[in-house]
Order: structure tokens, then sequence, then C-alpha cells
């Protein structure tokens, strides 16, 4: 399996400007699935406004300011739109932001409000401990932050953030109710061009 997480935003410093944020896993006989996340990078951080879950078709979540609610895909009952809201992917990017600003001890708790393409709950996202992470032969030391899952249904999150990254992650694990995982380690990062006018 391999896979990419992409982060992109426009050219300048006045804020708010739009972003891009992309995680996609390709597997062997599963295919390929793409997260997405599109939104506003503002002085209080990422403000998503639609993310999307590409596999076997596309389930999408708005996220509507004027009526303070976030939609869903397949008539799904909507959900009130809190401060601060990330999606599945915009969380990683806006926790990288979080961990590079501010110091925290491990068990830590940051609660989150964060949208999958079916639903908006609060996540408690703890950090659990500080581990070193190899990548291609450097030895970087991360925060590892855990997600466990909230419903029946969901899956249990693990990022390991690396302040000499930016605060970005060198590994995401995503286990499914299954057991099924996705386990991903960074072996190479480079500079994305801003996104267009």
């Amino acid at each position: 399996a391999s896979g990419s997480l992409k982060w992109q935003v426009k050219a300048g410093t006045a804020l708010p400007k739009a972003y891009e944020a992309e995680l996609r896993v390709k597997a062997f006989l599963v295919g390929s699935r793409v997260w997405r996340s599109v939104g506003q990078l503002s002085e209080n951080g990422l403000a998503p406004t639609r993310y999307s879950d590409s596999w076997r078709g596309e389930r999408a979540a708005h996220f509507e300011t004027d009526t303070q609610k976030i939609s869903f895909s397949g008539n799904l009952p909507s959900a009130p739109l809190l401060p601060g809201a990330q999606d599945q992917v915009s969380l990683f990017i806006q926790m990288a932001a979080t961990v590079s600003a501010q110091s925290f001890a491990p068990g830590a708790e940051l609660n989150v409000q964060t949208a999958t393409a079916r639903d908006a709950v609060n996540w408690t996202l703890t950090y659990k401990a500080d581990e070193f992470i190899d990548v291609n032969g450097d030895r970087l030391e991360t925060q590892r932050w855990v997600c466990l899952p909230r419903g029946k249904f969901d899956s249990q999150i693990e990022m390991w953030l690396a302040k000499a990254k930016g605060g970005l992650p060198a590994r995401i694990k995503i286990t499914q109710t299954s057991g099924n995982f996705i386990d991903m380690e960074m072996r190479s990062s480079e500079a994305l061009a801003a996104l267009p006018d």
C-alpha cells in the first residue's frame, strides 16, 4: 500500500485564504480511497467548507456558516457547526499547527468537533507519549496522539506529529472496527506550489 498527504494554500500573507488538503491511499485489491478537505485558512486556523470521502462513490459534508450547520450526503441528519470544527483531513493539519504553537505534556486532551461523511461529533485526542520515528535515516521525535472510536462503527485514529516537520504527521494509523488498518509512515516530503488564483 502507498499513500500521500497533500496540503496547499493560496499565495500571500493576507487572511483568510483558500486551502486544500488531501489524504490518498492506494492498496492492492482495495483500490484508491481519497479524503479531501477544502476551505479557508484564517487567524483562528482552518475553517473547512467541504469534506469528501471518495471510495466506491463519493460522500460529502458541507460546512454551512450562514446556517451554522454541517450537512451530509444521502439525506443524513445535519449537525450544528461548532467553533473550531474540522473534518477528518483538516484535523491533521490543524493539529500540526496546534502542537507547533503550543506546548503539551503527555496526558493532555483536546476536544475537536470533527466531521466525517456521515456525522460531526466531538473527538477527544489524547497525547499519549513521545516516540521516535526513522524517516530516511533521520530520527524524528514525535508526539503520539490517539483518538479512540466514538461509536461502534468508528475507527481509531493515531497520529505521530513531528515538530521538526512543522508538526505534520510522520505517521498516521487508522484502525477500523473490523481490525483492518491503514498505517502510513512518512518516506519523503516536498514543498508544493501555491494554489492558483
